[in-house]
């Protein structure tokens, strides 16, 4: 299993999708903290500081997470299909479950490098622009080793349910296309639903899909907080044995 790990962490860091798509999120990090400093510098406004930037601006990053997951999951697994490596892989004598699990956990952690691009590069910009600063009052001391670690954790439950769409549709394209538009409209899908049956709105409620939203929270109650780490965790293991459920029932041409 060791090896399995290995060698997918080994064909992340020489993914060329994974380094353009690292590229183009640092990018995106750099421009967009510059379109609020020169607007307030020409309109007078105070400047964010670091500090400031990061707890506004930490929800923003739940898009680039859901894209970066989409994005990641057409290019990092399933082009395996089409190009016949996964082929290979699964004829190789391992068993499919642990072949799976070490692809999750390759994509897990090139999905959370990815989330944690934004936050950290856009809040270096601005803290060089208009220094660091100091939390606001009533923010939790915590609060950035506590979104930052949520991030990871998210994400992962994110990635684990990009896994398993690669899993079912196998082709870049349609894995791609439905994973974005599945974590586009989830939350108003469970929404709508909610409004006629109210079990839906139960499992939105404790679903990864609006819990991610209070990631950013300046501080988080106590009693919030055994949800927020035990539903990405369950999403994680749920999504995880699904997956392998549904490569090993299927047929890799």
């Amino acid at each position: 299993m060791y090896n399995l790990i290995r060698s997918e962490l080994f064909k992340l860091r020489k993914d060329r999708s994974f380094r353009v798509l690292l590229l183009i999120t640092a990018a995106l990090s750099l421009v967009y903290p510059l379109l609020y400093y020169f607007d307030n510098k020409s309109s007078g406004d105070p400047q964010f500081t670091g500090a400031e930037f990061l707890i506004k601006f930490m929800a923003s990053n739940g898009y680039v997470i859901k894209f970066g997951v989409a994005a990641l999951a057409g290019f990092f697994i399933a082009s395996e299909y089409a190009t016949g490596v996964m082929k290979t892989i699964a004829s190789s004598g391992n068993d499919r479950g642990r072949l799976f699990t070490a692809k999750l956990i390759g994509f897990s952690v090139g999905a959370m490098a990815v989330s944690l691009v934004f936050p950290i590069v856009s809040t270096t910009e601005v803290s060089l622009l208009s220094g660091f600063g100091h939390l606001p009052e009533g923010v939790d001391a915590f609060f950035i080793p506590r979104a930052l670690g949520l991030t990871l954790l998210y994400t992962a439950g994110y990635a684990a349910i990009g896994a398993l769409f690669t899993a079912v549709f196998t082709e870049s394209g349609k894995t791609i296309g439905f994973s974005m538009i599945f974590f586009l409209m989830i939350d108003t899908i469970l929404g709508g639903l909610g409004e006629y049956i109210p079990f839906f709105t139960t499992v939105y409620d404790y679903s990864i899909f609006k819990l991610m939203n209070d990631i950013g929270k300046p501080s988080i109650d106590g009693g919030d907080l055994p949800a927020l780490l035990l539903v990405p965790l369950l999403t994680i293991v749920a999504a995880g044995l699904l997956g392998i459920l549904v490569f090993r029932r299927k047929e890799i041409k």
